[in-house]
């Protein structure tokens, strides 16, 4: 009994070896290690750059528009996007009174979205009852990317307006003009003092809505009456942010600190893409361009801006290298 008791904890303990050393196992054959470019950086502070995206004075690391910026001056060190450009208006008239601000990148993924800390739009009422033309009370955020891969994610992200009686809107042009053709958004109303703050009524106090499919060009707005309002809620806010970030409390109503609490940032998805083709165009396969290496395929891009590569069914790897894409 002795032995056969030895024998069935041995075979147990077998199997649940096996069992361990097959789910680690699965595990690494569906993960998909991002890669960057032999010989070129892979790492900025905590963020894991893979190829197309790299950083550094070697144009080879990077695909053309997908250079990022490294900065060693934080620890540890932050990235950013190179070429997008962002406009602070502080004066609440658009290009009067301008600074300039740069994104910061905090996840990349394969699967074409970048996850970066955007700007929030604020005003702020003083006690003349208007709007004061100075930077801590105004600051109205203008975004273009048109020469850039990138585009605001419509699935990932969502317009939030924070404040009473405003409406809360993005202007924004399409890929070839900076005129504002389209003007969407969402406006937010409140009842007295008491049933705001008490929350009587789902969503009073904030609005939020969709935005369009990709946005490259756009200026945040706020206007409406929420002087009116300015016991409770001196200030009003508006951003484009991952549609699960905001839950709205009633104390981002009474003061600033929900704009200093936050450090004025918010967190956003971009859509990016090799842009300018399709996978229907089926010459790009023949040419120096095409972005997709050995044992991958494409597919088009959810926005429609372009195509995204995969590997192959029983592959795995970075389908933009040209031999990332290794049997499992």
């Amino acid at each position: 009994m002795a032995v056969a008791g030895v024998m069935l904890l041995f075979h147990q303990l077998l199997l649940l070896f096996l069992l361990l050393f097959l789910s680690l196992f699965m595990a690494t054959a569906t993960s998909s290690p991002i890669m960057p470019k032999p010989d070129c950086p892979d790492k900025c502070g905590n963020i894991t750059v893979p190829y197309p995206f790299g950083f550094g004075d070697d144009a080879s690391c990077y695909r053309e528009g997908f250079q990022l910026l490294c900065n060693h001056t934080f620890t540890p060190p932050k990235l950013f996007l190179q070429n997008t450009r962002i406009w602070e208006d502080t004066d609440g008239d658009v290009w009067y009174d301008i600074t300039y601000k740069v994104v910061e990148v905090e996840e990349i993924s394969l699967q074409g979205q970048l996850r970066v800390y955007s700007f929030m739009n604020y005003r702020c009422y003083d006690d003349s009852f208007v709007v004061s033309h100075k930077a801590l009370n105004t600051s109205l955020i203008n975004v273009d990317m048109r020469d850039t891969p990138f585009a605001l994610s419509d699935t990932g992200n969502i317009l939030t307006g924070i404040g009473c009686g405003i409406q809360a809107d993005v202007a924004s042009g399409n890929a070839s003009t900076v005129s504002y053709g389209l003007r969407y958004g969402c406006f937010s109303n409140c009842s007295d003092k008491n049933e705001t703050l008490n929350g009587t009524y789902p969503g009073m106090g904030y609005c939020q809505t969709t935005i369009t499919k990709g946005l490259k060009y756009f200026y945040g707005i706020l206007n409406g009456e929420h002087e009116f309002y300015r016991n409770f809620s001196p200030c009003a806010y508006s951003f484009v942010a991952d549609y699960k970030w905001y839950n709205f409390s009633i104390d981002h109503l009474s003061d600033f600190g929900f704009y200093t609490r936050n450090k004025g940032m918010v967190p956003t998805i971009l859509d990016w893409a090799i842009e300018n083709d399709s996978c229907k165009n089926i010459t790009m396969r023949n040419t120096t361009t095409y972005a997709c290496g050995n044992n991958s395929g494409c597919h088009d891009s959810h926005n429609g801006l372009g195509y995204l590569c995969e590997c192959l069914e029983g592959y795995q790897g970075n389908p933009y290298l040209q031999d990332g894409c290794q049997g499992m």
